[in-house]
């Protein structure tokens, strides 16, 4: 196991892009197939299963929630005990820039921004992402779909253009973003591709990889398998 200075300013720390989980405002195409309510009970098992995973490391982290007003919803719903900071921003290019900004205000020298969208992202993917500073500037791990779930920077490489003039919600991302930082550093490790849950296909996916494996705790999959009519309009 790493081990990292007790001093906070010295260690890594991770920041989680998080919504309210409200009706209506989150997993829209999810929605779309499965319903709202559905939705938002997944997402909400989404977040229960990237947290699980992220206190398992000995790595120091906070929630950055959207809207910016909800610290008082975040910790009604999820507990008192986190650490809870506002994204600022008109869109994901710019509330990604100012969470790294908060967190290096907060004297982090490494910080990972990472999304709640890969329930079953093992924590080992995070425990790279977190050693890879010991050597490069910069982590990214790309997303099947294109895009990335997780991206990371050293403090005094800071690569702030990788956030904007990006094409969000494209298949593009990963690539775009990637050309932004290598036109500042090589010094960069990419980590394992990893599907996230969008789509409807997305979900299917996730339950045939995890079906064979009863004694699974992910919390997405308690939800999946305690509602057999919703397991009936995934597949059908």
């Amino acid at each position: 196991m790493t081990v990292y200075p007790s001093d906070k300013r010295l260690q890594p720390g991770i920041f989680l892009v998080m919504k309210y989980p409200e009706a209506g405002k989150v997993k829209s195409r999810l929605a779309e197939s499965l319903g709202e309510k559905a939705a938002t009970a997944l997402y909400c098992a989404f977040v229960k299963d990237t947290l699980k995973t992220v206190e398992a490391l000995d790595v120091p982290f906070h929630i950055a929630v959207h809207p910016p007003e909800s610290h008082g919803k975040f910790a009604d719903w999820l507990g008192h005990s986190y650490e809870f900071f506002p994204q600022e921003g008109e869109n994901l290019g710019e509330r990604l820039h100012n969470g790294f900004v908060t967190m290096f205000d907060k004297e982090y020298q490494q910080v990972v921004a990472l999304a709640t969208d890969c329930p079953d992202l093992p924590a080992e993917i995070l425990q790279r992402a977190i050693s890879a500073f010991q050597t490069d500037e910069v982590v990214i791990g790309p997303g099947l779909d294109g895009g990335f779930y997780l991206i990371g920077f050293a403090h005094d490489h800071f690569v702030a253009d990788a956030f904007y003039d990006i094409s969000w919600g494209t298949e593009t991302v990963f690539q775009e973003t990637l050309s932004r930082i290598e036109t500042v550093t090589n010094r960069v490790r990419v980590l394992p591709e990893w599907g996230d849950i969008d789509t409807k296909r997305d979900l299917r996916q996730f339950f045939r990889t995890h079906e064979m494996q009863p004694s699974s705790t992910l919390r997405t999959m308690e939800y999946l398998r305690s509602n057999p009519g919703l397991l009936q309009i995934l597949f059908s």
